[in-house]
């Protein structure tokens, strides 16, 4: 955890200076699940500049960003390290009058949300 804590302030440093408060929160964070709203809330700041830090970490191959494609019920139909990679189609289950139906979509249809893992401990 020592090195999810020291990724975080070497990325957001320069570009928000971190409290110790943040350090905490942001350390809790799931390091396999960093999604750009929950650095937002708990960096203070803009979406923008939460995406920046992310897409910063990302850049330096601190961060690997992921897509999932969400079901029109809000589960998560697939997760991929690369959008490029993306099936044309996907299935989701829809709950019709009491029992669940697969259904496949087009993925190009479905909502997309973006998220990052954390990839390496870093050098000290």
């Amino acid at each position: 955890m020592a090195s999810f804590k020291q990724f975080w302030v070497k990325i957001s440093a320069s570009l928000v200076p971190p409290s110790s408060a943040h350090l905490e929160k942001l350390a809790g964070l799931n390091p396999d699940r960093i999604y750009v709203e929950n650095v937002r809330a708990l960096l203070g700041t803009s979406t923008w500049i939460a995406k920046m830090v992310c897409e910063t970490a990302a850049r330096r191959g601190l961060l690997k960003k992921h897509v999932q494609v969400i079901c029109p019920d809000g589960s998560v139909a697939l997760s991929l390290a690369d959008d490029a990679q993306l099936p044309e189609f996907v299935r989701c289950w829809q709950e019709v009058d009491g029992e669940y139906e697969e259904q496949t979509l087009k993925t190009k249809l479905l909502k997309k949300l973006e998220f990052y893992a954390f990839e390496r401990e870093l050098s000290q």
